[in-house]
């Protein structure tokens, strides 16, 4: 069974998404990638149309928009178009994307980054994203490195993992006494919050997880300049980076890897999801 796709915005995930629907000979309209359009970089797909205006939307339509769906919180996340595309023209609507503010979500509505499985998947790349980014930004290995990851839920856990098993000397953070039980149980080493400031003198690589200012000038005095910090935290992050520029601490905030690192593979994530929550 064929269906019919309207994909509004977002990154090199949602495009590839929309050749892989394309590709299973469903209909596709998409809006918001005119700069593709423009240099022709886009797939060779019969059953992908470029859409000129929202108003093009069909009753049958399955809107499919960014992840996030926004970054300003007035317009749609379109880094494909230098077009606007305002926020408001997906109220009252039925749709799916990442990050739906409460006054756009209505009933029928999918956000993506709620459902567990897709969180879950999205780890790997994640995971392997920030440890390629530590190797292009340090001249030393991961092997026998001191790395630090603040925070040890999905996405410390799974970085934890990887880490340990390019034989990186991994430390975890945690405010939980059961978790800072279970990171000694994975073999790694515990570090408790108030410890911060003892620890962070002797790493090579901070990973930070935690939405919140949790590397303030306090924390960073302690560290060595020929440190790195990784702040995979969504924006704003979770390190004071004004206090970090004037220590000339490098520090990063390189949030939504998936969609820099692993397009494809996120969109084969974001599809499975859709059809197992969706439509079928």
């Amino acid at each position: 069974m064929s269906y019919n796709f309207f994909v509004i915005g977002g990154d090199k995930r949602i495009l590839y998404l929309a050749e892989m629907l394309g590709d299973e000979n469903n209909n596709v309209k998409i809006l918001g990638f005119d700069k593709l359009f423009e240099s022709q970089q886009l797939f060779e797909n019969e059953h992908l149309k470029r859409a000129n205006s929202i108003d093009e939307i069909n009753k049958e339509d399955i809107i499919i928009s960014s992840i996030p769906l926004s970054i300003d919180g007035i317009n749609i996340y379109t880094p494909f178009s230098d077009k606007k595309i305002k926020l408001d023209v997906l109220k009252n609507k039925k749709f799916i994307a990442g990050k739906i503010p409460e006054n756009i979500f209505s009933d029928g509505c999918f956000d993506i980054l709620k459902d567990e499985e897709f969180t879950m998947l999205n780890t790997i790349p994640t995971a392997e994203g920030a440890i390629a980014k530590a190797i292009e930004e340090t001249e030393i290995t991961i092997e026998k490195s001191n790395c630090l990851i603040l925070g040890f839920g999905r996405v410390g856990k799974i970085l934890a993992y990887k880490l340990k098993a390019l034989d990186a000397n991994v430390y975890a953070e945690s405010r939980n006494e059961k978790t800072l039980a279970e990171i000694r149980a994975y073999g790694y080493n515990p570090v408790k919050f108030e410890e911060i400031g003892n620890k962070i003198c002797k790493m090579d690589v901070i990973f930070n997880t935690i939405p919140e200012k949790i590397i303030d000038k306090d924390k960073l005095i302690f560290m060595n300049n020929k440190s790195i910090i990784i702040d995979l935290a969504s924006k704003p992050g979770g390190v004071d980076f004004e206090s970090a520029k004037k220590m000339k601490i490098k520090a990063l905030l390189y949030s939504g890897i998936p969609g820099k690192v692993a397009p494809k593979t996120s969109a084969i994530y974001i599809k499975k999801i859709i059809n197992k929550r969706c439509i079928l």
